[in-house]
Order: structure tokens, then C-alpha cells, then sequence
């Protein structure tokens, strides 16, 4: 008598493992790209300009944070924005764009050189500003050829860190460096701290011009 055997029950396969599916990375937002060097342009027109952030802010009608984003280069101004920026500086877009910050030097050729009429934080009269330091390079030198007109004077109370060097081209000048007065001639040169006041006038008779370098106000 044949016996029947019981077949075994199958055995699962056992079933492939699945790798996971890696969940997708969050894009991270790429920070905005500022070629033209914006931020740097307008923080080096402010100081120029002797404005605060919380004052340009307050001119162009937006925060003190927004105009610190902009110069940081963390953001980029729209142009209706970067135009009311430039505006309130006294500037145009095409003195603010006027260097290329990526050139290795820059030339500014004798009669091409801005000049301005006033100093907007400085007293003085009958003094101009023949710029040898282009606006908005975001350099850490500021200079100039002072064109002082006879009975000419420029009076500097504000202090702070850094250095002034200079070198009279023409004419006389009567400078005072904290409360010590020097009667300088064509030839004759000075340096001194910024921390020191400083004011000068031209006693005449001709028209005085000094070249005068120095690091501009931090604020």
C-alpha cells in the first residue's frame, strides 16, 4: 500500500530589498550676484557723502537693515530703488557706474577729472574738489586737489580714525592742524592723524591748489 506524502507547503521567496529613496535636497537659494558691484558703490558714494544709513534710509523710504543688505552685497536693489538710492546722494547712474571695479588701475585724464563745488559735511567756501579717487570704486583712499580761490577756507571739526597726507601744487596756505598753525608755500607737504581737527585758508594773492589724500569717514 503506497503512502501518500504530504507535500511541504512552499516556501516564500523572499523578496528583494528595495533601496530608500533618497528624499530630494531643499535647493538652497544661491546668493543674488552683484557683478557691478553695487554695495560697494553706494557704501563708498555714502561715506563720500557723509550720510549716515539710518539718513538714506530715511530718504529713500526704507530701512536701516535694507540699505545694510544692499552694501553687504545680500541684496540687490531693484533699479527703481538703486535710482532713488543714487538720487539722494546727489549722484546719476552714470557717475555711479562711472570706473570699472575690475580693472587693474584706472586713468583719469588731465580736464576729465569730476570736480565738485562743495563738501556736503565740511564748512568752507570758495574752495572746489578736483577728484583724483573715482566714486563708487569702494576704495580705501579719498583724493582730491583742493582748488582754494583767494580768502578761500575749509573748517574740518569732525574726527575720527585714519590719516591725511598732503602737498601744496600751488599758491600759500595757512593750515591748522589741531591749534598749531603752519604757513605752507608751493613744495611744502603735511601728514597728520584724523583724529586731529583741521582747517586752512588761503591768504592770496593767487588761487591755491593742494593735492590732499586721506582715508575717508567710516560710519
Amino acid at each position: 500500500m503506497s503512502t501518500s506524502r504530504s507535500k511541504a507547503p512552499p516556501v516564500a521567496a523572499k523578496k528583494a530589498s528595495q533601496p530608500r529613496k533618497a528624499t530630494p535636497a531643499k535647493p538652497v537659494a544661491a546668493p543674488p550676484r552683484d557683478d557691478l558691484q553695487i554695495g560697494g558703490r553706494l557704501k563708498h558714494a555714502r561715506l563720500l557723502a557723509g550720510i549716515l544709513m539710518r539718513e538714506l534710509a530715511a530718504k529713500v523710504g526704507c530701512t536701516e537693515s535694507m540699505v545694510s543688505k544692499i552694501e553687504s552685497g545680500r541684496v540687490v536693489p531693484s533699479l527703481p530703488m538703486l535710482q532713488r538710492l543714487v538720487g539722494a546722494l546727489d549722484r546719476d547712474l552714470a557717475s555711479f557706474f562711472g570706473s570699472d571695479p575690475n580693472l587693474p588701475g584706472f586713468v583719469l585724464r588731465a580736464g576729465q577729472r569730476p570736480v565738485a563745488q562743495t563738501d556736503p559735511i565740511r564748512d568752507g567756501r570758495r574752495v572746489s574738489y578736483e577728484r583724483l579717487v573715482p566714486f563708487g570704486a569702494g576704495n580705501l583712499l579719498e583724493g582730491n586737489i583742493h582748488v582754494v580761490e583767494p580768502d578761500g577756507t575749509k573748517n574740518d571739526p569732525i574726527t575720527h580714525q585714519g590719516e591725511t597726507l598732503g602737498y601744496v601744487l600751488d599758491g600759500q596756505l595757512e593750515l591748522t592742524i589741531d591749534d598749531t598753525t603752519y604757513t605752507l608755500g608751493c613744495g611744502d607737504s603735511f601728514f597728520f592723524k584724523n583724529h586731529l581737527t583741521n582747517r586752512y585758508s588761503n591768504p592770496g594773492p593767487g588761487a591755491a591748489r593742494v593735492l590732499w589724500v586721506n582715508t575717508p569717514q567710516v560710519h
